[in-house]
């Protein structure tokens, strides 16, 4: 069980063991007591029980030699008064032991304000005055930081009181709701020490006076090495604070002040600070600070001087604007100034559409995403204007919408946007285009176009083409619901016009929105040249949505690949980076699915993903699965009204590890069913998805004790800030609709009683994850009508590739049988897992895929309580009585005939993996062949 790279560690580290039984606690226990010199143990990715808690506890009284205790994500899925009695009895052996610690790791424990009695109590043992390392991330202190100051001032007039003065080097508490008091607390005891070498803090609302606490504290402890507090609000007074006492670190060799909102004069402060100093440093973060072109040259001379050219310098994410680019020209390029990619800049990002459209609702005009686009806008709505051509004479005279014509001294106040938004414009001919052309025409600047809410004609859409043709700056084009009564066979035209003038004009497009145009495949074709071309290698923003496009979508996805292949041909800042793709209700299907999961694996840079109401089955959603796992940013993924299905669910939530970053997946309506739902939240790790917002499961058929299973699991989210929210509304909770709702915490939205679908029926459709192309898995135990002559049908010799996956599918499928089964139908799992093992002869591929799923089902068995006989004891004799062979005949045969070598097999790997340590005499008796590996 335990993994011991070295022989003074014992480590268990995520094998995400949840000690309840005294079983398997005595079995952690004794190893713990067997270890011989103990100095570090590592109990990280593991749950404790009240009672595994304290008989750990009794077995480290006598561990003296112990010195780093790893004890983070301790507690997943424990109710907030267990924690305590936990601590306590940890606290209390340590002391007990006399050991003396250099490291204490309890991060990832949502301990929250509840637990300061426990946790100050903790922090006061003599196992602690020896203490250099304490790392507190993550643990929802708030002003329970307070505590922790305190506690820390105490121990350290403790220690000093006993003659071993505490010599802390480093401490780590980020992601906490620090805030102003708590943080003011800590600063103290920073003060007292004056020892730290490593203060880390980000990400906890710290502002002033804290800052200044803090600045204050740093000055005490003169051999800081590394100061972190990213994400927190210095502002120009904090940054002043923090520059004053730089000059005294002597030692510094990083400084992260990311996000902290310096502005341009805190900036300055700081780099007067590191004027006087500091040989050794070798990182400055001062990204996200809101630094503009006014001081650019300030920052490039200093950090590319003689002194200084040795120091790693981020300053991306600011806001340089149009001046980004000379800026990285002359500062950023081959040096150690690193000004980040030209799109991350504040002032010229597209990012705002993705960030408006993640704060709202996923469910309140879901398919409208162009509405998702954030523009500010002060349209007149003092008169109603009928005619275009009055309209537009206004506009000219007044300015439209957020655009005022500007002279050359006004160029881009207003961001060069050109807005003619759902003014139900019908421009047919050449005449009733003159006004927008003019007004496009007498733009200066214009980057962002938005045509969206009227409709386009052949001859109007060319001379409107005729005119982008003046606007190489065009970055944005917003014309989504733009050819509204049009014939399909209108539109291409239009479409390759707009593109080929964009082309013709060299704009370097960001943003291209066409959704709802019901354009249709040949819509698609008619992007195919402007979507291979130079003018889109710079898309990160390509919304789709609504258009139509049935087999177009394979068209789309050969024209990004192309436009990649063409873009990387054309050298690395070339490359295209497509961040968000948006394709709903679009019937793209399998095919086009799969034609998009060829791009997507190529593209990798993908962080917003909605195929929404596509008609794509459980193959298609497996090929995206697999492509976007190569795409590690992703933010948002929706595959809301697809047939996922189960089995599409297990190879989904599988690949869940590979997006740290994941905020919202939307799996509504996808017919997941109990155990889809069940795979989704149990790979869903709060240690990796720290960013998690919302988690849609809804109309996917869940039932009642799912729910509840669902809603206690989710508390391993509780130690986040904030909570993300599970969504389980619409399913079938029926009768049982009040139970659930009340079991429901804050962060589970279960919705409105008249919203649910009532009880499944269980006849009403059997459980399995074929596609509905996929031939049906052989029923087991079915009887197969005899043929009475050769003739009569064509007899085909299936290979081994293809019975060993018949045999690995029909693996699989118990094992998400055995999702919505319960307990006492264990035995019939693994019973029949004879059949298909049996069919490919043993192979070892099969035979280890089919332990698997058994080993899954034993672990639940062994959770189970029962008394006088357990729960695996009963899983054996279930099994003796209903496998052939075994001399057993039960009252009632199941009928399954399971082969005795094959159940023998896989009873036999199992023993070997530490199960059934109680049955080994029964095993032995009934299935000799399984004691004999």
């Amino acid at each position: 069980m335990a993994v011991s790279n070295q022989s003074n560690t014992l480590s268990f580290v995520g094998r995400q063991l949840k000690l309840d039984t005294e079983e398997q606690i005595a079995e952690v226990v004794n190893q713990i007591r067997a270890h011989k010199n103990l100095e570090v143990l590592d109990f990280r990715g593991n749950t404790l029980s009240v009672l595994a808690g304290k008989s750990i506890a009794n077995a480290i009284r006598t561990r003296r030699e112990l010195k780093e205790c790893i004890w983070s994500d301790m507690f997943t899925g424990r109710l907030k008064d267990e924690i305590p009695l936990v601590l306590d009895a940890l606290g209390d052996a340590l002391t007990a032991s006399g050991c003396q610690l250099t490291t204490l790791d309890l991060s990832d424990n949502a301990f929250g304000a509840g637990l300061s009695a426990s946790l100050f109590n903790f922090l006061q043992s003599p196992a602690l005055f020896s203490l250099e390392n304490l790392i507190l991330n993550n643990n929802g202190l708030g002003l329970a930081g307070e505590t922790v100051g305190k506690a820390l001032c105490g121990l350290y007039d403790a220690a000093k009181k006993n003659g071993t003065p505490l010599k802390l080097k480093k401490f780590v508490c980020g992601r906490n709701r620090l805030e102003v008091v708590s943080t003011i607390k800590l600063s103290e005891a920073f003060t007292m020490m004056k020892t730290l070498e490593e203060i880390r803090l980000p990400q906890n609302g710290i502002r002033q006076p804290a800052i200044k606490a803090l600045a204050e504290a740093f000055a005490s402890n003169k051999n800081l090495r590394i100061i972190d507090i990213n994400d927190n609000f210095c502002g120009q007074d904090g940054a002043v604070h923090l520059a004053e006492v730089l000059p005294d670190l002597k030692h510094l060799e990083i400084l992260d002040l990311g996000d902290c909102v310096c502005d341009d004069p805190g900036v300055i402060s700081i780099i007067a600070g590191l004027d006087r100093c500091h040989g050794g440093l070798q990182k400055v973060v001062l990204s996200g600070n809101n630094i503009t072109s006014d001081i650019v040259d300030e920052i490039g001379e200093f950090f590319t001087s003689a002194a200084m050219r040795h120091v790693k310098v981020d300053i991306s994410v600011n806001a340089f604007g149009e001046d980004f680019d000379e800026a990285k020209a002359r500062y950023g390029t081959g040096t150690n100034v690193d000004f980040g990619r030209r799109g991350d800049d504040e002032l010229l990002s597209s990012d705002d559409e993705e960030q408006g459209a993640e704060d709202a609702s996923m469910e309140e005009d879901a398919f409208n995403t162009s509405r998702e686009t954030v523009i500010d806008r002060s349209v007149r709505e003092d008169a109603e204007i009928v005619g275009a051509g009055d309209m537009l004479d206004e506009l000219l005279d007044k300015g439209f919408g957020c655009m005022k014509i500007a002279d050359d001294k006004e160029k881009s106040a207003n961001g060069g946007l050109i807005s003619f938004l759902d003014k139900s414009l019908k421009l047919d001919t050449k005449e009733s285009a003159e006004q927008v052309v003019k007004v496009i025409n007498s733009a200066p600047v214009m980057k962002i176009l938005e045509l969206r809410g009227n409709t386009l004609g052949i001859a109007a859409g060319n001379v409107i083409a005729t005119s982008l043709e003046k606007h190489p700056e065009l970055e944005r084009c917003l014309w989504s619901d733009l050819f509204t009564g049009r014939l399909k066979n209108e539109i291409p035209p239009v479409l390759e016009a707009l593109g080929h003038a964009m082309i013709k004009a060299g704009c370097k497009i960001r943003e291209l929105d066409l959704s709802d145009n019901a354009f249709g495949p040949i819509g698609a074709d008619a992007l195919k040249e402007f979507l291979e071309s130079p003018s889109a290698y710079t898309l990160e923003v390509l919304k789709l949505n609504n258009n139509g496009l049935g087999i177009g979508g394979k068209q789309i996805a050969k024209s990004l690949t192309e436009c990649l292949r063409n873009s990387q041909t054309a050298g690395l800042e070339s490359r295209l980076r497509l961040k968000t793709f948006i394709a709903g209700r679009n019937r793209l299907e399998n095919p086009g699915a799969h034609a998009l999961a060829a791009t997507f694996k190529a593209l990798e840079t993908v962080e917003w993903f909605d195929v929404r109401q596509n008609g794509i089955h459980e193959e298609g959603i497996r090929a995206l699965v697999h492509a976007l796992k190569h795409n590690r940013n992703l933010r948002n993924l929706c595959f809301e009204d697809n047939t996922v299905l189960p089995k599409g669910a297990k190879t989904l939530a599988k690949t869940l590890e590979s997006w740290p970053k994941l905020e919202v997946l939307n799996l509504s309506d996808c017919l997941i069913r109990d155990a889809g739902c069940n795979y989704v939240v149990d790979y869903l790790n709060p240690s990796l998805h720290r960013q998690l917002k919302n988690v849609y499961l809804c109309g996917n058929e869940l039932t009642p004790p799912t729910a509840k299973l669902l809603i206690q699991k989710w508390s391993k989210f509780d130690g986040l800030n904030p909570k993300p929210i599970l969504h389980i509304h619409t399913n079938c909770f029926g009768d049982e609709f009040d139970e659930v709702a009340a079991m429901a915490p804050d962060n589970v939205n279960v919705g409105d009683e008249e919203d649910d679908l009532g009880s499944v029926d269980g006849d009403a459709e059997e459980y399995n994850s074929k596609s509905s192309s996929d031939a049906d898995m052989e029923s087991e135990g079915e009887e197969v009508e005899e043929v009475e002559s050769e003739d009569d049908v064509e007899v085909v010799d299936k290979s081994e590739e293809t019975i060993l996956k018949e045999a690995l599918d029909r693996i699989d499928q118990l094992d998400i049988d055995f999702e919505s089964r319960f307990q006492e139908d264990t035995a019939r799992v693994i019973l029949k897992l004879s059949g298909p093992l049996k069919s490919c002869g043993l192979s070892d591929r099969a035979l280890q895929r089919a332990v698997e799923v058994a080993e899954n089902i034993v672990k639940r068995v062994e959770a189970v309580k029962r008394n006088p006989i357990p729960a695996t004891t009963q899983l054996i004799n279930n099994i003796v009585a209903q496998c052939s062979g075994t001399g057993v005949k039960s009252e009632v045969d199941w009928g399954y005939n399971a082969d005795v070598q094959v159940i023998s097999r896989i009873l036999g790997e199992l023993i070997t993996r530490g199960h059934f340590k109680l049955e080994l005499a029964l095993v032995q008796r009934f299935f000799p062949l399984a004691m004999s590996k």
